[in-house]
C-alpha cells in the first residue's frame, strides 16, 4: 500500500511539474527531437559517404589489376600500356584519396599511390608516401605499407632498415600481415645473410599448421641446397 502511494504521488508530482513547466518541455522536447534529427542525417550521410567510398576504390583497383596489352579481354578492364594503365590508376586512387580522406579507404587509396608511384619509377616519392602511411596509427593497412618499405629498403641496399620494418611487423601482428606471414619475410631476408637464424626461425614456422608451414618448408629446402 505504501509503495502504491508512493508511485502514485510521484506519477501526481511528475503531471503537476509537466503542466506548470509545458512550455520548458515543450521546448527542451523540440530541442531533443532537433538534435535526434540532426545525428540522423549525419549517421546516414555517412553511410552514404562511406558506401560511395568503397565503390570509388572498388574502381580503382579493377584499374590497377587492368590488363595490359593489344588484345580486349572480355570483362576486364584493357590498357595498351602499362604507362596509360598507372597514369589512369594513381588518378583514380588520388580522387579517392582526396575525397574520401576521413574514410578507410582513404588510407587504402595512400597505399596504393605509393604502389603505384614505384610502378611508375618515382621510387623516391614512393618511399616517402608508404612512410607517412606506415606513420599513421597501427593497422593493417600500415603494417602493409610497412612490408612494401621493407622490400623497397632491400632493393637500395638498405639492409637494417629493413629488418626493423620485419621485427616490427613478427612483434605487432596484423589480418594482412600476421605474424606467420611476417616471420616468413624475415626468414628470406635473413636466408642470405644469417641462415643459421633463418633456419631456426623456420624451423619454428613448420611446425605450425597452414599456408606458412608450407612455405617454411620450401625455404627450408633452398637453405639445403646453399
Amino acid at each position: 500500500s505504501l509503495k502504491d502511494d508512493r508511485f502514485a504521488a510521484e506519477v501526481t508530482h511528475g503531471v503537476e511539474f509537466l503542466g506548470a513547466h509545458r512550455r520548458q518541455t515543450l521546448l527542451y522536447g523540440g530541442i531533443g527531437a532537433a538534435v535526434l534529427a540532426v545525428a540522423l542525417g549525419i549517421y546516414f550521410y555517412r553511410q552514404n559517404r562511406q558506401a560511395a567510398a568503397h565503390e570509388a576504390l572498388f574502381k580503382a583497383m579493377e584499374t590497377y589489376h587492368a590488363v595490359v596489352g593489344e588484345e580486349e579481354t572480355p570483362g576486364r578492364i584493357n590498357f595498351k600500356t602499362d604507362k596509360e594503365k598507372y597514369d589512369k590508376a594513381f588518378k583514380d586512387f588520388e580522387d579517392v584519396a582526396n575525397k574520401f580522406s576521413i574514410f578507410r579507404e582513404g588510407k587504402v587509396a595512400r597505399y596504393y599511390l605509393g604502389l603505384v608511384q614505384h610502378e611508375m619509377g618515382k621510387k623516391a616519392e614512393a618511399q616517402k608516401r608508404l612512410e607517412q602511411v606506415a606513420g599513421e596509427s597501427h593497422d593493417d593497412v600500415s603494417a602493409l605499407a610497412r612490408l612494401a618499405l621493407a622490400e623497397f629498403y632491400l632493393a637500395e641496399g638498405k639492409d637494417e632498415e629493413a629488418r626493423k620494418q620485419y621485427e616490427y611487423l613478427v612483434k605487432n601482428p596484423t589480418s594482412t600481415v600476421p605474424e606467420s606471414r611476417a616471420q616468413l619475410a624475415m626468414a628470406r631476408y635473413l636466408k642470405g645473410r644469417k641462415p643459421e637464424e633463418a633456419r631456426k626461425l623456420l624451423l619454428e614456422l613448420i611446425k605450425r599448421p597452414g599456408p606458412a608451414s608450407a612455405s617454411a618448408g620450401a625455404l627450408l629446402r633452398e637453405l639445403g641446397q646453399q
